[in-house]
Formats: C-alpha cells, sequence, structure tokens
C-alpha cells in the first residue's frame, strides 16, 4: 500500500479523482492542513482488513499460530517448482498400465 500526499487546498478541488485514487490504487491518502492534525483517506474495505488483522493479532497465542502460517506459507512458495508430469509418464514411473 502505497502513501501519497496531498493538501487540504488540493482535496477541495480534486476531491472526486483524488477518492477514485485512493480506491483504485489502493493508496493512502494524507491530507495535510495548515495548524492542524493531518487526516489519511483509505478505501472502506482497506480499513475494514487492517482493523481485522489487528483483531485477530491481538491474542499472542492467535498472533503466533499466524507468523507460524505465514512462515511455513513462505517456505513453501520459495521450494522450487516440481516437475510437471504428464499422466502417461507419470503411470510408467509407478508400473500402473493404462
Amino acid at each position: 500500500m502505497l502513501t501519497k500526499q496531498t493538501n487540504y487546498t488540493n482535496l477541495r478541488q480534486n476531491l472526486a479523482s483524488i477518492l477514485d485514487e485512493a480506491i483504485a490504487d489502493r493508496n493512502v491518502i494524507i491530507v495535510t492542513r495548515q495548524g492542524k492534525e493531518d487526516v489519511a483517506i483509505l478505501a472502506a474495505d482497506e480499513l475494514s482488513n487492517i482493523l481485522e488483522t489487528l483483531h485477530l493479532f491481538r491474542s499472542p497465542a492467535n498472533a503466533q499460530k499466524l507468523i507460524t502460517a505465514m512462515e511455513r506459507a513462505n517456505v513453501i512458495e520459495n521450494q522450487p517448482e516440481s516437475k510437471s508430469e504428464s499422466l502417461a509418464e507419470l503411470c510408467q514411473e509407478l508400473g500402473i498400465e493404462r
């Protein structure tokens, strides 16, 4: 997820296109305001996903299970791909007649 920045004046002038960009590109748009706290704009489903992830990681036991599962998935993903064989080759290798 990328972060972009704009100011309040630019946001007012380009509100529709900035909102569309937040949705289409999955960007977080930081809106800076003079003398006031910055605000972030992001797609509602992105916020929902972030909140769900935070909820799942709230429990230390659940967090450890999720981390272990992600590590296992990374190991599997980084293993060299196995050679694909045709059914005939597999049958021949196993001594099965078709």
